[in-house]
């Protein structure tokens, strides 16, 4: 019988509620499918920041890799911590430590879930999304400049407003070939694998911005030749956006970078009725991933019982499809479509009136009794 470890980052917010049942669930598969697991609870977050001044101990890397898997609730308290300190001291500490370049967000909405596009058939919609998650925009490189400074004197002949200004700032966007053709790789295989169309569509904006989206473009092209039999297309982040809304049957596998595919991802979750039955996980393929329902902490409805844990739920299935247990990943998902085709057990988000354990406890017995 194999063993999974598990290293549990509950977090802030919905995100100690969501897990709770996210990990009931995992148990009850664990059960039915006779693996092991071993979950270890890592307090970490905002609630650790203010105790201790910082998100994580020092040595939290070298902590985590004893585990095969992440399970991440959600980080984030706004007003109370700032979010660049939240965001950058755990998610994006743990994505780029470990080298978590593939952010994966499938998107195939469930029978009885609300679906907002009256033109398409739920049914026909059926495709992933592979975003870029440790370069782009999200790198942290760059500054802000006071005038006088050189480097505001670099930058104020570009734009006449620089001579108005009082500060400037920079963002600097890093793009690698190896980091573009690594996550491309990734999705053409993904769509080569699937049951869909065979078709990987890449989210650019080379118009606007050159150099990086240059590069971008110049490596899908070099990436599409090597899998003749999976087809390709390019596609402007803009009109991708337009088209998840008008015609997302169109879709089998989408591969962006990190602003673009951050972006485009929430338009995808309203596919599946909401960021709280979206699952996502961050793959470093043969490495440790991490996996985190991407609807945040929703401090608002903390402690309330509400919180729809579909989304964790759907993210453990997720993490142990990348563990190698695919007979429980299977048995979450079919146990959460069986739950929201009935309509009886739903939180309010998708207008039920179940509480976050209640819709746990189902989700269990489902999957124990499958």
């Amino acid at each position: 019988m194999a063993t999974h470890r598990i290293g549990v980052i509950p977090g802030d917010g919905i995100g100690p509620e969501v897990v709770a049942q996210g990990l009931r669930v995992l148990q009850a598969a664990a059960a039915a499918d006779g693996f092991g697991l071993e979950c270890e609870q890592l307090p970490w977050g905002c609630g650790y920041y203010l105790q201790h001044g910082c998100m994580m101990p020092e040595d939290a890397l070298e902590q985590l890799r004893v585990f095969d898997a992440i399970y991440l609730g959600g980080v984030g308290l706004p007003g109370r911590v700032p979010e660049e300190l939240s965001v950058r001291g755990v998610v994006f500490a743990i994505r780029f430590g470990f080298d978590q370049y593939a952010n994966v967000r499938p998107v195939r909405p469930l029978p009885g879930a609300p679906f907002p596009l009256r033109h398409v058939d739920p049914a026909t919609v059926d495709f992933v999304v592979v975003r870029e998650a440790t370069e782009g925009l999200y790198v942290g490189q760059g500054g802000r400049y006071a005038a006088g400074t050189p480097e505001f004197e670099r930058w104020q002949p570009l734009r006449p407003a620089c001579a108005r200004s009082r500060e400037i700032a920079t963002q600097i966007g890093l793009y690698t070939e190896h980091g573009c053709r690594r996550v491309m790789e990734y999705a053409f295989d993904l769509a080569r694998r699937r049951n869909g169309r065979r078709l990987v569509t890449s989210c650019t904006k080379p118009n606007a911005l050159n150099y990086g989206m240059g590069l971008w473009d110049g490596v899908f092209a070099e990436v599409a030749a090597e899998y003749p039999e999976v087809e390709h297309e390019w596609m402007h982040a803009d009109a991708l956006a337009m088209r998840f809304v008008t015609q997302p049957q169109h879709f089998d596998v989408v591969v962006a970078p990190n602003l673009f595919g951050d972006l485009i991802t929430d338009v995808s979750a309203a596919l599946l009725g909401g960021l709280g039955m979206a699952p996502g996980g961050n793959i470093a393929p043969g490495g440790l991933s991490m996996f985190e329902p991407p609807h945040g902490t929703a401090p608002d409805i903390a402690g309330r019982g509400v919180a729809n844990p579909i989304a964790a739920v759907l993210t453990a299935a997720l993490m142990l499809r990348e563990l190698g247990e695919e007979a429980g990943a299977q048995r979450i998902e079919a146990a959460t479509a069986a739950l929201v085709a009935d309509g009886q057990t739903l939180t309010p988000d998708i207008g039920g009136r179940a509480s976050t354990e209640e819709v746990g406890n189902s989700l269990a017995k489902l999957v124990l009794h499958s």
